[in-house]
């Protein structure tokens, strides 16, 4: 009997256990909600609540914090990699222009012809500079920038020299000639400092041809006189978006050289229709 007794007793308190295991069970799925989801539509939709409204916030820290995208993430590089490259090239194109009209002024043609020949040696330099693998790549992206503008400045010299202006025909072609014979090159061929310098001088026949061809046309019919000004307009604010670009969400210092670049070729057109004249 006694042992009886022992059994029962002990079958009831394995049951109360499992009872209560049972019901632990059911006041977790009741309290956890996404511990053990009882209900897994309520858990998914209270889920994609919080993350609805949270999307914002995240998105205003990572734009103003060190995230994915944010203003102090690399802060030095996007000065030293972006900003302060895309000041230099201007700086550069503004200077070797502005040189040319004391030089004529005081020694004449024969003075700009001096100048031509500095220029086309600085531009070989640097250009021979900028394929010597003893240099980083971001200095050499930075040399063959700065070789390709030169380059393009002596071309803009030897039409002045020479008294006439290159046919918008000849640049197109030189256009082609130059996009059919990079594609060909580019990734295979091509080091970066190569690279950097064909695309400079690209950039700057096509800013110079699409300024030309609208001053032009203006002259001719008052009705594109509105179109250069918007074009203009136009390209500060492609500026101001390449701006943003290298400081909100750039991610590496050779893409940043790259948009410097292109805020080199807007800032270009800027200058170039707000100042009347082509650089």
């Amino acid at each position: 009997m006694k042992r009886k007794n022992r059994k029962s007793a002990t079958q009831n308190t394995g049951a109360s256990i499992q009872e209560g295991t049972k019901s632990n069970l059911k006041s977790t799925r009741r309290s956890g909600g996404l511990a053990i989801a009882s209900d897994p539509v309520e858990a998914v939709s209270s889920a994609a609540g919080v993350s609805e409204r949270t999307v914002p916030v995240r998105f205003l820290f990572g734009v103003l914090g060190g995230g994915r995208i944010g203003l102090t993430r690399d802060l030095s590089s996007k000065f030293w990699d972006g900003l302060i490259p895309m000041a230099a090239l201007v700086l550069l194109t503004l200077v070797l222009h502005m040189l040319a009209a004391p030089i004529q002024g005081f020694w004449g043609n024969s003075g700009l012809l001096v100048y031509l020949v500095s220029l086309l040696g600085l531009g070989v330099v640097l250009l021979n500079h900028a394929i010597l693998q003893t240099y980083s790549e971001i200095a050499r992206g930075w040399l063959g920038l700065a070789s390709g503008i030169v380059m393009w400045y002596v071309v803009l010299l030897s039409e002045k020299i020479g008294g006439a202006q290159i046919p918008g025909a000849t640049i197109l072609l030189l256009l082609v000639v130059i996009g059919l014979v990079s594609a060909i090159l580019w990734k295979s061929v091509f080091p970066i400092g190569i690279k950097f310098f064909v695309l400079s001088v690209f950039l700057a026949a096509v800013a110079r041809l699409w300024i030309t061809s609208q001053q032009l046309m203006a002259t001719a019919w008052p009705l594109f006189n509105s179109t250069l000004i918007i074009s203009g307009y136009v390209a500060l604010a492609a500026l101001v978006l390449v701006l943003v670009w290298i400081i909100v969400l750039s991610k590496e210092r050779t893409q940043r050289l790259w948009a410097a670049m292109w805020g080199w070729f807007w800032a270009l057109q800027v200058l170039s229709v707000f100042l009347g004249k082509p650089l």
